[in-house]
C-alpha cells in the first residue's frame, strides 16, 4: 500500500513537472517571438530616423533652390522691366522719326512749289518718289559688299537732297533708324530659330522649299518624294545662284532701259511644264527679290524684318510693338512661375 501511495505521488509530481516544462516552452516561444517584433520595431524606427534626416536635408536644398530662384527671378523681373523701358524708347523714337519725316515731305513739297512754279508736276513725282524710295534698307548676308548707305538710296536722298527740296531730316536720324533696324535684323535673327512667329526674319532671294515639295509629292506619292524634292530644290538653288545663267533682258519704255525677267527662258519653262506652276513661281519670286535688293550681281541672299501674317515687309514700328508684348507676355509669365514656388 505504502508503495502504491508512492508511485501515484511520482505520478503527480511527473505530470506537474511536465505542465511546467510545456508553459516554460510556451514562455521561451513568445518570449522569442516578442523579441523579433522588438527588433523589428527598433530596425523600423532606425530607417524612419534616416528618412527623416534625408528628408529635411531635402527640404533645406528645396529651400535653398527656391530662395535662389526667387532671386533670379527679381533679377529677371528687373531686366524685364529694363528691356521694356529700352523698347519704350526705341519706339518714341521711332515714332518722333515718323513726324519728323512726314514735316520732312510736306516741307519739301511747299519748297518744291516754291521754288519751280512752272515744273508742279515734276515737283510732285520727285516728292513721290521721295516717299517710295525705301530708307530702311535690309541687312545684307555679305559682309565684304558696298557700305550699307550706298545700298540705301533713301539715305542718301536726306543727305543729298534734290534740287528745290529741303532737306529738314538730320542726316543722323536716318542713321539711326538705319542702325536700328540693323540691330532688330540681328535680334530676330537670335529668337526666330524655331518660326512660328507672326514677325520674324525672312531671307530674300532664297526659294520656297514647300514649292518643292507639294509638287514632288503630288508627282511621285510615295517615300520617294521627300528625296525627289530635296534634289530639285537643291539644283533650282544652285541654279539660281549661278551668276552665268542671265534669265532677264532689256527693254525700252518711253526711252527708258528696264532690266525684266525674261519668263520665256528655256530653263524656266522647261521647269514649269516638267513641275507645274508652284516651283516656276518660286524660282521666279527669288529671282525677283534678288533684283529688288540689287543682289544679281553677286546672287548672294539678304535678311529682311517679315510680317508673315501680312506676308510683307514688317514696318520698325510693328517691330518694336512685337517685341514689347513678348517682353510683357514674358513678365506674367515669370511672375506665375514666381507665384508657384513661392
Amino acid at each position: 500500500m505504502a508503495e502504491g501511495m508512492a508511485m501515484a505521488r511520482a505520478g503527480s509530481l511527473v505530470s506537474k513537472l511536465d505542465s511546467k516544462i510545456c508553459y516554460h516552452r510556451d514562455a521561451a516561444l513568445e518570449y522569442m517571438e516578442i523579441k523579433a517584433v522588438v527588433g523589428e520595431v527598433i530596425e523600423e524606427k532606425e530607417m524612419l530616423q534616416q528618412d527623416y534626416h534625408a528628408l529635411k536635408g531635402e527640404l533645406e536644398a528645396a529651400k535653398k533652390t527656391i530662395v535662389e530662384v526667387n532671386k533670379e527671378l527679381a533679377a529677371g523681373n528687373e531686366e524685364t522691366s529694363l528691356s521694356k523701358k529700352e523698347l519704350e524708347l526705341v519706339k518714341k523714337k521711332l515714332q518722333d522719326w515718323e513726324a519728323k519725316q512726314n514735316l520732312s515731305e510736306q516741307q519739301n513739297c511747299s519748297a518744291s512749289e516754291h521754288v519751280q512754279p512752272s515744273n508742279s508736276k515734276q515737283g510732285q513725282k520727285r516728292s513721290m518718289r521721295h516717299q517710295e524710295v525705301p530708307s530702311q534698307g535690309p541687312l545684307r548676308i555679305d559682309a565684304d559688299k558696298p557700305d550699307l548707305a550706298e545700298e540705301r538710296p533713301g539715305s542718301m536722298l536726306v543727305n543729298n537732297p534734290i534740287v528745290g527740296q529741303t532737306s529738314v531730316v538730320p542726316p543722323s536720324t536716318d542713321d539711326d533708324m538705319v542702325a536700328l533696324r540693323e540691330h532688330l535684323i540681328k535680334q530676330f535673327l537670335e529668337i526666330d530659330k524655331y518660326g512660328g512667329r507672326i514677325i520674324g526674319i525672312k531671307e530674300m532671294g532664297k526659294l520656297n522649299v514647300k514649292a518643292f515639295e507639294i509638287a514632288c509629292a503630288e508627282k511621285f506619292r510615295t517615300t520617294k518624294a521627300a528625296d525627289a524634292s530635296s534634289k530639285l530644290y537643291s539644283l533650282w538653288q544652285q541654279r539660281i545662284t549661278d551668276v552665268s545663267w542671265n534669265p532677264f533682258h532689256t527693254v525700252t519704255v518711253e526711252g527708258n532701259h528696264q532690266e525684266v525677267l525674261n519668263v520665256n527662258d528655256d530653263k524656266l519653262q522647261e521647269l514649269k511644264k516638267e513641275w507645274g506652276e508652284g516651283p516656276y513661281k518660286a524660282v521666279i519670286d527669288a529671282l525677283m527679290e534678288m533684283k529688288e535688293y540689287n543682289c544679281l550681281g553677286d546672287r548672294s541672299t539678304v535678311y529682311e524684318l517679315w510680317n508673315y501674317r501680312a506676308d510683307r515687309k514688317a514696318t520698325l514700328t510693328e517691330c518694336t510693338e512685337y517685341m514689347a508684348d513678348r517682353v510683357q507676355q514674358l513678365t506674367v509669365v515669370k511672375r506665375r512661375r514666381s507665384r508657384r514656388t513661392i
